[in-house]
């Protein structure tokens, strides 16, 4: 052989060579870089995206503990309705302190699909003076039960004193 032939065949071969390498080696080489380099920027957002929810919420533990307190005294506004003793206690001791009879009975509300929170009804029947029936009023809406009154009415009451009257009223209490 010649040495042009000779340089011919060394190049042809060392060009295979070089072809099987790129194409062996080099690219996929290339191709994993490739995926490494997405997998750790999609791996970098994450870890950006979750430092940044952790900030959030740190915040929002700080926020809640600050408003524990709050969310304790609203909790404090609802009556348990399986046992409104401690509302029963309240409305007879504000009854006594207006100086008026207060008879207690469970009501029937009507239910509306609106309601926002459940409530239980109940009916009261105040007997005494008339300025004291309206202090209880003030006492019982601001007292520390979330309760709407309903059906108000009051009228002269002869079997006692002249100056009695007799009031009736429904009241919707918010339960839990």
């Amino acid at each position: 052989m010649t040495s042009d032939k000779k340089i011919i065949v060394i190049s042809v071969f060392f060009g295979i060579v070089i072809i099987i390498l790129i194409s062996f080696v080099v690219y996929p080489l290339f191709r994993g870089i490739k995926k490494n380099s997405q997998d750790f920027i999609l791996a970098r957002k994450e870890l950006i995206s979750s430092k940044s929810e952790t900030e959030k919420f740190e915040q929002f533990k700080e926020i809640y503990v600050s408003l524990q307190k709050d969310l304790e005294k609203i909790d404090e506004l609802f009556i348990n309705p399986e046992v409104p003793i401690d509302l029963i206690r309240f409305l007879r001791e504000i009854a006594k302190d207006a100086g008026i009879s207060i008879d207690i009975s469970p009501s029937p509300l009507e239910t509306t699909e609106t309601a926002s929170w459940d409530s239980i009804g109940f009916r009261l029947t105040l007997t005494g003076p008339f300025p004291d029936c309206l202090k209880f009023l003030e006492k019982i809406e601001t007292g520390p039960y979330l309760i709407e009154i309903y059906d108000l009415s009051s009228k002269k009451y002869e079997e006692f004193f002249v100056r009695d009257v007799r009031t009736n009223l429904t009241i919707k209490v918010y339960t839990k």
